[in-house]
């Protein structure tokens, strides 16, 4: 028997449908829209990708998210207050280039009093100044990660080394979402779409590649690569007017 019941895009819709059904009939009066996201909602899915569902609450339920396994297919609903889902669409956090295709890409199954028109004027009205400060936010965490690298490296822990630069090449790409001011649809497009960005550091790919060893590299070039992709997207970071190192302490 194989682990996983394949499916197509008309069965998921299928079962979609089935269970926004079930969530009106236990909290219609608390609902005011009901969407499908993820590969599902942009026609993308394929025979073994799961089913992501959310629900707006006019209010804050007791139930957060339902998280299981139906013929081994993976569901996950996700139950969210009204003001909570306008307030983070008009957020720009370092983690917007992967959260914000939630937000702009999703498939409606249910709209109580044209709700979902509030979610568009929500995402309209992000404020461009706030990239600066996720900017600034991914540059913090960006250091602390080159610190890791640099501990791992000369402590000769080479699987943590190794784990640690993939992680900073993957860290790099959401990096220069917020620098492009662009975002992602899928993460199966992250390492596509970010080589299309007009604005990269010299000689991105390849230190990406290296960094993220699609191709095999000795620890001493994935080390040089990591510490020269740091440097450039530090200076880009500069460029859009982040100060990285402060010059007093504060609170």
């Amino acid at each position: 028997m194989s682990y996983y019941y394949h499916m197509n895009h008309r069965a998921r819709i299928e079962i979609a449908t089935r269970v926004k059904k079930m969530v009106l009939r236990k909290y219609r009066k608390d609902i005011l829209g009901i969407a499908i996201y993820g590969s599902v909602a942009k026609q993308e899915d394929r025979k073994y990708s799961d089913l992501e569902i959310f629900a707006v609450t006019k209010k804050k339920l007791a139930v957060r998210e339902r998280r299981y396994i139906y013929k081994n297919m993976p569901i996950e609903i996700s139950y969210i207050p009204e003001r909570e889902m306008l307030r983070k669409a008009r957020q720009v956090t370092p983690d917007w280039p992967i959260v914000a295709d939630f937000y702009r890409s999703y498939q409606i199954l249910y709209d109580n009093v044209d709700w979902f028109r509030k979610l568009e004027r929500a995402v309209a009205s992000q404020n461009k100044d706030d990239f600066k400060n996720a900017i600034e936010k991914s540059m913090v965490w960006l250091c602390e990660l080159i610190g890791k690298i640099k501990n791992a490296y000369f402590c000769r822990d080479s699987s943590l080394f190794l784990y640690l630069a993939s992680h900073f090449g993957w860290e790099s790409a959401i990096f220069l979402g917020l620098i492009n001011r662009s975002y992602y649809h899928s993460e199966r497009s992250i390492f596509k779409k970010v080589f299309d960005f007009p604005i990269l550091p010299p000689n991105y790919r390849y230190l990406l590649k290296t960094v993220c060893r699609f191709s095999a590299a000795p620890r001493e070039t994935i080390y040089q690569a990591t510490m020269k992709l740091f440097h450039e997207l530090n200076e880009l970071a500069d460029q859009q007017g982040v100060v990285l190192n402060q010059k007093q302490l504060f609170i």
